[in-house]
């Protein structure tokens, strides 16, 4: 975790010296340079990679020329100077994009199947992997985003050509698997993060964008509730019992954990749920071919029939029956942060808190003149609260 601070202020107050302020301050000045230059470089590495893939319009001489781009690379990191190490792995990065996107699309061209992606994905990752554990140090870079790129061809073909029929929930919590076990082998906690959209596309969650709106649905709200919860949970288990490097990736997820299920508890809290129905209740495309809903009265009778069949059977919770819960794990996790100075999962309550409350307000109150004014001055109520439960919490700290 990184922080402001306002250094001339502190050494006012005699808690830094001037040479600390100074070598603060240096240090800031070496991140922001090395921020710059990575997001430079990293649009460089973007546009050559782009340019190439649009001039190059043969999949195997992308492969050809990317395999002897990635092996230039690896020679430079070998034997350059160190004034030459990022060029070198800039080189070794373009390579091995080109090299595995061209071996992938090469190969799912000749077979016409996303399978091939799956079954190439996975060696490169795991020899990539060894390379990383038990190969030379200049190379760890290039093996680690070897071991990426290796695991994202590996789960797009999983995901885009199911195996064995399996349902796409239980492959989505697969991919979620492999990239918390990446994440943590790398030690990249980006890589572990991105299991959390994994995990919330299992069920069923979506995001999407029309006509300038922005949209999020959840159409499990229950099930990703208790499933975001048991992470959670989890993830607390282990930053108290797993070695330091374990619970710095515990500790992300389980933050984004808890984001995503009060995320969860937003949008039930507004439309109740129906457990599982639109996991396991009936579709469409059992019914008919014809995605449009022009099939003949008999099919859309027959789905209508079993979707009614389904409901009497289904476990209903009410929006009402989700805001009262929803408020009160909020309250009980706000409480149990502030008790343990967890500054993180504490603004993460409040913020949703304030949320919940003009979510509710506005839905069952409607906007009005009247009910504008008792909401601004919840909210006046609102922050003067937080700041003092926030200065209550650095105090109890620092004791």
């Amino acid at each position: 975790m990184r922080y402001l601070a306002d250094t001339a202020g502190l050494v006012r107050d005699g808690v830094l010296s001037p040479m600390q302020a100074d070598e603060i301050a240096r240090r800031a000045r070496e991140d922001m340079m090395g921020f710059a230059v990575n997001i430079v470089l990293f649009t460089g590495i973007l546009a050559v990679i782009g340019g190439m893939a649009a001039y190059l319009d043969d999949a195997a001489q992308f492969t050809a020329l990317g395999a002897a781009v990635t092996l230039a690379g690896a020679a430079a990191l070998l034997r350059a100077p160190e004034a030459y190490r990022l060029l070198s792995n800039a080189t070794a990065v373009i390579g091995a994009v080109m090299l595995v996107g061209g071996a992938v699309a090469w190969g799912v061209e000749a077979t016409e199947r996303f399978a091939v992606a799956a079954a190439l994905g996975l060696p490169i990752a795991l020899g990539a992997y060894a390379v990383w554990r038990r190969g030379p140090e200049r190379l760890a870079f290039l093996a680690g985003w070897l071991t990426c790129l290796g695991l994202a061809a590996h789960l797009t073909g999983v995901l885009a050509e199911p195996l064995g029929g399996l349902p796409p929930w239980i492959l989505y919590h697969y991919a979620a698997a492999a990239l918390i076990l990446c994440g943590v082998a790398l030690d990249f906690r980006l890589v572990s993060a991105l299991s959390i959209p994994a995990l919330a596309a299992a069920l069923s969650s979506r995001s999407f964008y029309q006509t300038g709106v922005y949209g999020l649905a959840i159409y499990e709200s229950t099930l990703t509730v208790v499933q975001m919860a048991l992470l959670a949970g989890a993830c607390l288990w282990l930053i108290r019992a797993a070695p330091e490097r374990i619970a710095r990736h515990a500790t992300i997820l389980g933050r984004l954990a808890f984001i995503w299920m009060n995320m969860a508890f937003w949008i039930g809290s507004l439309w109740g749920d129906r457990v599982g129905a639109h996991l396991w209740g009936p579709k469409w495309s059992d019914f008919s071919a014809d995605p449009g809903w022009h099939a003949d009265e008999a099919a859309r009778a027959a789905y209508e029939a079993a979707q009614m069949a389904f409901m009497e059977r289904v476990t209903v919770i009410s929006a009402d029956a989700y805001a009262l819960v929803w408020a009160l794990v909020i309250l009980g996790v706000g409480l149990w942060a502030a008790m343990g100075a967890r500054r993180a999962v504490f603004n993460t309550a409040v913020t949703f808190g304030a949320i919940h409350l003009y979510t509710q307000y506005f839905e069952r109150l409607e906007a009005a003149p009247g009910t504008v004014v008792i909401a601004g001055l919840i909210a006046i109520a609102l922050a003067y609260s937080a700041w003092r439960m926030n200065v209550w919490v650095r105090d109890r700290a620092k004791g």
